[in-house]
């Protein structure tokens, strides 16, 4: 246990499994005040650690009266809001022959609308109280394209701009906006896009080439990143995107 978000109330989306689950869990240790949000029922016995700093709650990020049910909420139970961690995503692999109109949409209203509608109707909770951090989460896709990704690729690139474009407006008022771009990550949501590159083996062979860590990264690793970014250790720290990729981009 930390005090590295002592005082601060913060929502994660998409913590139902993977690198939400394991933030929304990180940042509870860490002192935060969390309402952590899945899409479904099912999601929500995980989170149930018999805290009353962690609550979960059925949230759909698409739907713009559930979002802002959810700010307030959180308001309503902690009495303020401090951050946002946009991390709800979706992931369908293909080319873009591959990919459906239906396709295309859901991508990029969980993606980019969810990043969108968290967003707006969390600063100005935040501005009440004089400031606050949202990490929205990218990839590294957001920098650049892979093979079979491709509305992924687009709806990530998506959130990378969105978070600049926030925080040059909102950077005089002490919101601080950042993109949170993942390397390779295992973790359910990858299960489709590396199958369709020829499965787990092929994956466990290639990796060493393409993140030079050699090895998957680890939730937890990408929920300190989180944590940091929340705190006020990163004050000067806003429309970036923060690498957390084991030295993927290295070479670019």
């Amino acid at each position: 246990m930390g005090d590295l978000l002592a005082g601060k109330t913060v929502i994660i989306t998409g913590a139902g499994g993977g690198i939400g689950l394991d933030t929304a869990l990180h940042l509870h240790d860490e002192g935060a005040q969390v309402v952590a949000t899945v899409h479904s029922e099912s999601g929500l016995g995980k989170l149930e650690i018999g805290s009353d700093r962690l609550i979960g709650k059925v949230v759909d990020v698409t739907d713009e009266e559930q979002v802002k049910g959810l700010i307030d909420f959180t308001v309503e139970k902690f009495g303020r809001l401090d951050g946002i961690v946009n991390n709800a995503g979706v992931l369908k692999p293909g080319t873009i022959l591959d990919a459906s109109v239906e396709d295309y949409q859901k991508t990029f209203d969980v993606n980019v609308k969810g990043v969108f509608l968290g967003t707006k109707y969390a600063i100005p909770e935040m501005l009440k109280v004089g400031g606050g951090s949202i990490v929205n989460f990218g990839s590294i896709n957001s920098i650049g394209a892979e093979k079979m990704l491709t509305t992924y690729t687009a709806s990530k690139g998506a959130v990378l701009t969105l978070s600049k474009a926030v925080a040059l407006d909102f950077g005089a008022q002490g919101i601080r906006v950042n993109t949170l771009c993942p390397g390779f990550v295992d973790t359910p949501l990858n299960v489709p896009h590396y199958t369709a590159l020829g499965g787990r083996e092929e994956l466990e062979a290639g990796l060493p080439d393409f993140q030079p860590i050699g090895r998957a990264i680890l939730p937890i690793e990408i929920a300190h990143s989180v944590s940091f970014l929340l705190s006020d250790r990163s004050t000067a720290i806003t429309g970036t995107a923060f690498v957390v990729d084991g030295g993927v981009l290295a070479g670019a």
